[in-house]
């Protein structure tokens, strides 16, 4: 189940998507075929479809030459995360003494 939040981000890519294809002046045929898909992959894509495989979203970014806007779980993007390990480090850094040199 996907929650209406997640339904709209894929809802906003696939316009997005739309958009792109559009602007390069591509038909879903075309689109379709430069993916590797079906023409009935792409509408589904353009509409938001929670079914279409991540691939093929993939695929589209490679065919209108996006994937350079791809930044899917980029660590730096992870605040979550971040602020966890800022919680971890430690207060003080205590250097070992070495105990073998003791006479």
């Amino acid at each position: 189940m996907i929650s209406p939040e997640m339904q709209s981000r894929l809802r906003q890519i696939g316009t997005n998507l739309q958009i792109a294809r559009k602007r390069r002046k591509k038909t879903v045929r075309q689109a379709a075929e430069m993916m590797g898909t079906s023409l009935s992959s792409v509408r589904r894509m353009e509409t938001g479809d929670p079914s279409v495989r991540f691939s093929t979203y993939l695929a589209a970014l490679e065919v209108y030459q996006l994937d350079y806007t791809l930044r899917f779980a980029d660590p730096e993007d992870d605040h979550i995360g971040l602020a966890l390990e800022k919680q971890r480090l430690p207060h003080r850094i205590r250097v070992k003494k070495d105990t073998r040199l003791d006479f």
